[in-house]
């Protein structure tokens, strides 16, 4: 049996390590990301690095104009779909389309849709409520980023993970070691992208929900009011599409408007792409233990305002009830293209 020296060993150890590292640099530069570790050691490095600079141009959908459509004022006649500010009527084949998902569903449902180029409103049940689920981290955020625009919260101010903000729920910053630091605009990044429990409830613990209830009552809504001791609350479509035409508007007068849609527009939950995977949107669904929202504007044509909510209890469920009724809000808005395409 041939021997080898100490120092020859060594040196075949050394030559194993540093091919092992090397099969391992090579595996994950093809494009395979280390999974996060669920365990208690887990920081803030660990996290892929937040993209802010994905390009989404606003200006490819608006005419740069604000809009001022007064949502909070229009009249819908209950378990109805109705129609305001124009003439357009839905052919009799969808509306019996429309009605037969809305009415074989066997649950409480709701749809709005407001178009953001003429006021254009088409809804049905906009002022039932529901539960918020994640959706509610699209208003608060919206909040903390306009209060970032204003100059009066600093996206680098730094909060710590601490035992008392942890949920089981969806996220991935719950992983952090407790008393890892992150700073506010990535703990929005997380709130909205990854839909990130952990991260909406340190936000709402430390900018608290005096002055983001102020900013609902100046929009006018009549839900999605949150207390001190409740981070998530209630909706309805209308509170929700007055909430969304806030972002687009903020979108268009401020900078920090478009990172902002940017995010909303490239988060992993999205439940219009299932549907519409070739149309942009921006999005903040939300699955409760009751509800399932999906809230945002669909960047068609005509960009538009779109809200649908279902109750759990339906024969097919909640979720594919949604998916259903964003279905055939596109097919509303496809008619309604052709209708003024025809004016």
């Amino acid at each position: 049996m041939k021997k080898y020296t100490l120092a020859t060993v060594a040196l075949l150890m050394c030559l194993c390590v540093t091919l092992s590292l090397s099969l391992v640099a090579i595996k994950f530069s093809s494009g395979d990301k280390q999974p996060i570790k669920d365990d208690s050691s887990i920081t803030a490095t660990d996290f892929d690095s937040l993209n802010y600079l994905r390009s989404f141009d606003v200006a490819d959908f608006s005419d740069g104009k604000v809009n001022t459509i007064d949502i909070a004022s229009k009249s819908y006649v209950s378990n109805t779909i109705t129609v305001t500010d124009s003439d357009f009527i839905l052919s009799e084949d969808l509306s019996n389309k429309v009605y037969a998902t809305l009415r074989n569903y066997g649950a409480g449902t709701a749809f709005y849709i407001v178009s953001l180029d003429d006021g254009m409103t088409i809804g049905y049940n906009v002022d039932k409520g529901f539960e918020t689920a994640s959706s509610i981290k699209a208003p608060y955020a919206l909040y903390v980023y306009e209060e970032i625009a204003k100059g009066n919260i600093d996206p680098d101010q730094k909060i710590v993970y601490e035992q008392r903000f942890y949920n089981k729920g969806t996220g991935v910053v719950k992983k952090a070691a407790f008393g890892t630091e992150f700073t506010v605009r990535d703990l929005v990044y997380y709130s909205l992208h990854e839909s990130d429990n952990v991260a909406h409830i340190m936000l709402h613990k430390t900018f608290g929900v005096k002055g983001y209830n102020q900013m609902l009552k100046n929009l006018g809504t009549k839900q999605l009011y949150l207390t001190s001791a409740n981070p998530w609350g209630f909706t309805s479509p209308r509170s929700a599409a007055l909430v969304w035409q806030e972002i687009y508007n903020f979108s268009i007068k401020e900078q920090e408007g478009v990172t902002f849609l940017n995010i909303l527009a490239n988060g992993k939950y999205n439940y219009y792409k299932e549907i519409m995977p070739d149309i942009p949107s921006a999005s903040k669904a939300g699955f409760a233990s009751k509800d399932v929202v999906e809230t945002g504007i669909v960047f068609d044509k005509h960009p538009y305002i779109a809200i649908a909510v279902a109750n759990k209890g339906g024969s097919i469920g909640a979720y594919t009830q949604v998916l259903k009724l964003i279905g055939n809000m596109n097919d509303i808005m496809q008619e309604y293209d052709d209708y003024l395409e025809s004016k």
